[in-house]
């Protein structure tokens, strides 16, 4: 109960900060997708239309890939609340020029914006290795991180709930599909002051830790030169581009296949997160029967499984009961990873590690949305059957590390 106190803020500026970049998830299939919406021009044929949404998803994660590691880095020299607060306040006019982009029919400055709120957003990072930081043993450490993959889901049912209702002029008049950005600025400054005036520091800056120019770019290299971590950041990234296959095309699948209106869309990411909220619940029942990479290799196995349970329905009624499944292994591949990342480290390298982590993560974010759309122009279901082949192969990869 102590750390989880002490740690109470930061996951309060999670759940914000995860409530304001899910508003938008809604909005860009069909602002891609339909015609009609008039942001792409008209002559943009159906197929290039899946490629620049691809494109777009990749942004925020491509921004990600270079920042995570240096916020994780920096939080390790100066502390994680400076670092937080920083991240927090200069993300604010990326989601502002998200905002104008739409406003305006810019879509150039919305690819920009969502590549800097991607690279300024360094809130999971820090709040994994704050968590590592104060935990004592590994079951307590798996109960944070599985409230911190709580905490997230439950913004991530909110948020595409709200920002499909926030985009939708006939609740409100001048709701517009800018209205989410425009909410998700101000969820930032709130995540701000709450930070600054809650947060007690849970890491001492160390002063000896190297920070130069050189160093930086060497900041993702050097977190992949831990011997140990070798075959777990090959496995993760199996099990992140099983992940994002699916998250990045699955909205894009319901579109072309049930035609699905934003405001549905909203509701159906909304119900996947209900089982990725309930399932950290039992994460501790899990650490009792098996150990941290078994359980990862069940739950990257059975994710894949679930996939090919999704798309064999032919009616979305189905989704219902294959979207469940979904949700409770997707929150296994959330939390495991980085436990299997920061069990093989000492405190000191917490932030670097977990950095690197998260950058292996959204690159294959980014990876799977630049060449997904490619696929999906092929056949609706192409992204999500090969995320189930990348969870295989992810099992597979993980026999080869030692317990």
């Amino acid at each position: 109960m102590n750390s989880l106190k002490r740690i109470f803020p930061l996951l309060t500026v999670l759940f914000l900060g995860y409530l304001g970049f899910s508003l938008a998830l809604p909005l860009f299939p069909p602002l891609f997708l339909d015609p009609s919406l008039q942001f792409l021009p008209p002559s943009v044929t159906p197929e290039m239309r899946r490629i620049w949404l691809g494109i777009l998803f990749a942004m925020y994660p491509i921004g990600q890939f270079i920042g995570a590691p240096l916020l994780g880095k920096w939080s390790d020299k100066y502390g994680r609340k400076p670092i937080i607060l920083i991240s927090l306040i200069i993300v604010i006019p990326a989601y502002l020029g998200s905002a104008c982009a739409i406003l305006y029919t810019l879509p150039g400055l919305l690819f920009v914006s969502r590549f800097f709120s991607g690279l300024l957003e360094g809130n999971i990072v820090i709040a994994q290795a704050a968590i590592a930081d104060i935990s004592e043993d590994a079951k307590t450490k798996t109960k944070n991180f599985g409230w911190l993959v709580s905490l997230s889901s439950t913004a991530f049912f909110f948020g595409p709930l709200i920002g499909g209702k926030l985009a939708d002029s006939k609740i409100v008049s001048w709701f517009h599909y800018d209205t989410p950005f425009w909410c998700a600025a101000i969820l930032s400054l709130i995540g701000f002051l709450v930070v600054a005036l809650l947060f007690r520091e849970t890491h001492a800056p160390d002063r000896e830790i190297e920070i130069s120019f050189k160093t930086l770019i060497k900041t993702f290299s050097e977190g992949l030169k831990y011997r140990r971590l070798r075959v777990i950041f090959t496995a993760n990234f199996c099990f992140f581009l099983a992940i994002f296959f699916f998250l990045n095309f699955f909205s894009a699948y319901l579109v072309s296949a049930f035609q699905f209106t934003f405001s549905l869309l909203g509701e159906v990411n909304a119900y996947l997160s209900l089982p990725i909220i309930l399932a950290p619940l039992v994460f501790g029942f899990f650490t009792k029967l098996w150990s941290t990479k078994k359980t990862t290799q069940i739950g990257s196995f059975l994710l894949s499984v679930s996939y090919v349970l999704f798309v064999i329905p032919a009616s979305p009624w189905a989704l219902l009961l294959t979207l469940l499944p979904v949700g409770f292994f997707m929150a296994m591949g959330f939390a495991f990873p980085a436990l299997l990342v920061s069990d093989a480290v000492s405190k000191r390298f917490q932030g670097q590690a977990l950095g690197t982590n998260q950058s292996i993560q959204v690159f294959a974010e980014a990876f799977t949305a630049l060449i997904g759309g490619f696929f999906m122009a092929l056949s609706n279901t192409l992204p999500i059957y090969l995320g189930a082949l990348c969870g295989l192969l992810g099992t597979l990869a993980l026999m080869k590390q030692k317990d």
